[in-house]
C-alpha cells in the first residue's frame, strides 16, 4: 500500500481513509464488537442496515450514490466493490497512467473523508445525509490538494468541476 501513502492529501484525511481500508473506524458494528451497548446498530445515514465499515462507505444508498456521482463526473463506469481495499484499488481511470491515477485517488480519499464527516454530523449534530454536499465537498478537497500539495495543477475549481478528465490530463502534460 505504498501507493496509498504517496497521495498528497491532508494527514487527517489520509488517516481516516487508512482506517477505512483497515476497518478500524468506530462504526456501530465495531463498537458493538468491542462490547459497547448501543441504542441501535443501524446506519445513521440510511437507517436500513447494520452500520459496518463496508456498509457506511460502499453499500449505504447515500455512499453508493456519491460513488455513482464520481463515476458520472469523470465519465467512466465503475464497479463499486464492497470492501475498502478492493474499492480503493479499482478506483482507476482506464486511460490514465499510474501517476495520474494516483492524483485521481485524491478524490477517493476526499469522498471517504466526507462520508465519515457527514455520518458524524448526522449522529452528533442531528443533521441529515446530503449526497450533493458530500460530493461537492469531496470535489473541492481533491482540487485543493491537487493544486496546493502537488503544486502541479494550474486549473480553476470551475474547470475541475466541469471537466476533471481534461484537468488530470493537463497535469500529465506538465510533468
Amino acid at each position: 500500500m505504498r501507493l496509498f501513502w504517496s497521495i498528497k492529501a491532508l494527514p487527517s484525511a489520509l488517516t481516516t481513509a487508512w482506517r477505512v481500508l483497515k476497518d478500524m473506524l468506530p462504526t456501530r458494528a465495531n463498537l458493538e464488537r468491542r462490547g459497547l451497548i448501543l441504542e441501535s446498530n443501524r446506519c445513521a445515514m440510511c437507517g436500513e442496515d447494520e452500520e459496518s465499515g463496508s456498509h457506511v462507505f460502499f453499500e449505504c444508498r447515500v455512499a453508493w450514490r456519491v460513488w455513482c456521482l464520481c463515476s458520472e463526473w469523470v465519465g467512466e463506469p465503475t464497479v463499486v466493490h464492497r470492501e475498502g481495499k478492493s474499492h480503493f484499488l479499482q478506483f482507476n481511470l482506464n486511460w490514465a497512467t499510474q501517476e495520474i491515477n494516483r492524483f485521481w485517488r485524491c478524490v477517493w480519499i476526499a469522498v471517504v473523508r466526507e462520508i465519515w464527516k457527514q455520518r458524524n454530523q448526522v449522529i452528533f449534530k442531528e443533521g441529515r445525509a446530503d449526497i450533493s454536499e458530500i460530493f461537492t465537498l469531496a470535489q473541492l478537497k481533491a482540487w485543493t490538494w491537487l493544486t496546493n500539495k502537488e503544486n502541479l495543477a494550474e486549473f480553476t475549481y470551475a474547470h475541475w468541476c466541469i471537466n476533471p478528465t481534461e484537468c488530470l490530463k493537463s497535469i500529465r502534460k506538465r510533468r
